[in-house]
């Protein structure tokens, strides 16, 4: 090993040990966000009373299970809570070794430092949801499809492929068990799959390997069965408790399924199709820039690159004039095409060619899958009308290792003694600064200011932890966890289910006009004179103190809020809109 070799293993140590300091550090300083709140609760439940039923509102039961076992350990506190995202979002980085293969060390020490340091990342590996454990598993099936693809390759049989094939079936299990959309990971895999069986051109002599029993079809075939079996045996244990329970997995999947469809039928959180564009450009733009020259220059059709990107262009201006058209013209809509397909496949159609047939005739399969898994999720998760900003961790999580090994690659050739190289080396530095700035200032200064595109709106403000210290404060000055509280604003109830997991006298949904003499009381709050809060205030006597606060706030963003100020401190020339509740609490003297 040279000197530049053991320079860069000794940094890729370093950042390891530095992504876990990242994450863990003050890790339970922001309050908890409204659904890591709900998913606590149930958590707590599960710990507590040992029950659990699967609610694909909240999804799969993995993360439930898992943490309750931490609340066995460790307390049922938000720290512990968010314990093991923050482990398994530092982990990701030693997934990174066995590709250093296919990335190089330069792509390997890149990559970790890219998802040590990255705000989507590291903001979600300190966030009690679901989707950190998702790109853990998605980057542990990728690694054992790699280490299976070697040793297929091999002269001989190796178990290792048995053991790999396990592996992978046991990581898409635990995607399955963790959230729903495991199920669109896997019909992309399987697309994948199909069209590499045609780039191989398996379909040639098919019938005829099949008459005369050939080993070289039988063995996979075989290896495939085995993968089936793996993956219908652990998620019957996941869903229900049983090795092969065929109707209970039934059932799992169809309550999955026609949930989220009936959620994306009806747009509940819906949004533009370039939705997730803006928010990596923001807040990952060096993953953004190389990771889509990584994709230029890795993707197919070497020679005819600058053709099909002149067809690309002119097919993007004749949709624009199109939506123009139909702007104008609205009757002239129903003779076009964009009428009766999706805006984001019409736009994105470009893009889903080219990972196809980066897959089909690019030279290394291994970036063909990188750009094919990085531009199907943007267009999926572009396409589906549940528009949340953690769903962004899907497309970037390829992007991050295409960037990466484009960047390392390119490093290593490039000659910085010269003014063009002196150049990048200055814009380089000046864009990892801004990304490392970006991270920082989310994760440790403005975790919960509505106007980071990555804090969704349900996000208490930091004035929630005022509350909550005034609120144990006066419940410890009478009964502690057996004071009286009374809560009248019905939406409060899914926030405050974790905060007040331990409370056993806590009347929820009282009218307002009831008599009020708990020392805790919590009420809606809104604009005008004959607001909840007023109401109540006068019925209750002088001894009572008033506290206000909000449980979530939000901005309507508009194309002006888009300068300087709040590209880096993220200023606003507004307040946020909130929902606003008070607390009125009497002190005992």
């Amino acid at each position: 090993m040279d000197k530049r070799e053991l320079a860069l293993y000794l940094g890729f140590i370093l950042i390891i040990v530095t992504a876990f300091s990242l994450r863990l550090y003050h890790l339970d300083e922001r309050v908890f966000h409204h659904d890591e709140a709900a998913v606590g609760y149930f958590t707590y439940k599960l710990f507590n009373d040992g029950t659990y039923s699967y609610d694909p509102s909240f999804h799969g039961p993995f993360m439930y299970y898992v943490t309750a076992e931490m609340y066995r350990r460790l307390g049922d506190n938000i720290y512990s809570s968010r314990l093991l995202p923050a482990i398994f979002g530092a982990s990701m980085l030693f997934l990174l070794f066995p590709l250093r293969k296919y990335i190089r060390t330069g792509g390997m020490v890149l990559a970790a430092f890219f998802f040590a340091v990255s705000p989507s990342f590291l903001y979600y590996s300190r966030f009690y949801r679901e989707d950190i454990f998702i790109a853990f598993f998605t980057l542990v099936a990728l690694v054992c499809a790699v280490k299976y693809a070697e040793k297929y390759t091999e002269s001989g049989y190796s178990y290792l492929r048995v053991f790999y094939l396990f592996l992978a079936g046991a990581a898409l299990v635990s995607l399955a068990a963790l959230k729903e959309n495991a199920y669109i990971m896997m019909a992309l895999i399987a697309f994948f799959l199909l069209l590499l069986f045609i780039r191989q051109k398996g379909y040639k002599g098919l019938p005829g390997r099949i008459k005369s029993r050939d080993k070289q079809l039988f063995i996979p075939v075989a290896e495939g069965l085995f993968l089936v079996l793996v993956v219908l045996v652990l998620f019957s244990l996941f869903y229900t408790g049983n090795v092969l329970d065929f109707s209970g997995m039934k059932v799992a999947v169809e309550k999955a399924v026609s949930h989220w469809y009936e959620m994306h039928k009806i747009q509940r959180i819906g949004g533009p199709y370039y939705f997730y564009l803006p928010i990596i450009a923001l807040y990952e733009l060096p993953v953004l820039i190389f990771g889509v020259l990584g994709a230029a220059y890795y993707g197919c059709c070497e020679k005819k690159k600058e053709k099909m990107f002149i067809i690309f262009l002119a097919y993007w201006v004749i949709v624009d004039v199109i939506y123009i058209l139909t702007n104008y013209y609205p009757v002239a809509g129903r003779f076009l095409p964009i009428s009766y397909l999706p805006v984001a496949f019409v736009v994105y159609l470009p893009l889903l060619v080219f990972g196809i047939l980066s897959v089909l005739k690019s030279r290394n399969l291994f970036y063909s899958f990188l750009i094919y898994w990085t531009v199907t999720n943007l267009v999926v998760y572009s396409y589906v009308q549940e528009k949340v900003p953690w769903l962004v961790l899907n497309p970037l999580l390829p992007l991050v290792i295409l960037a990466a090994t484009f960047l390392g690659e390119r490093l290593s050739e490039f000659k910085f003694n010269s003014k063009t190289g002196a150049v990048t080396l200055i814009a380089l530095i000046l864009s990892l600064t801004f990304f490392m700035y970006s991270s920082v200032f989310l994760n440790y200064y403005d975790y919960t200011n509505p106007a980071e595109p990555l804090i969704q709106a349900a996000q208490p403000p930091q004035k929630y932890s005022r509350f909550l210290d005034t609120f144990f404060e006066i419940s410890s000055q009478y009964q502690n966890q057996s004071t009286e509280v009374q809560i009248t604003d019905d939406q409060m109830e899914t926030q405050f289910l974790w905060y007040l997991r331990h409370y056993g006298n806590v009347k929820w949904k009282v009218s307002i006009n009831s008599s009020f003499t708990a020392p805790l009381i919590v009420v809606h709050d809104s604009d005008g004179n004959e607001s909840d809060a007023s109401i109540v205030k006068r019925r209750l006597s002088s001894d009572y103190m008033r506290l206000d606060s909000a449980k979530m706030s939000w901005y309507w963003f508009k194309d002006s809020d888009i300068n300087l100020d709040y590209l880096l401190y993220r200023k606003m020339d507004r307040q946020p809109g909130e929902y606003r509740f008070v607390l009125f609490y009497k002190p005992r003297n």
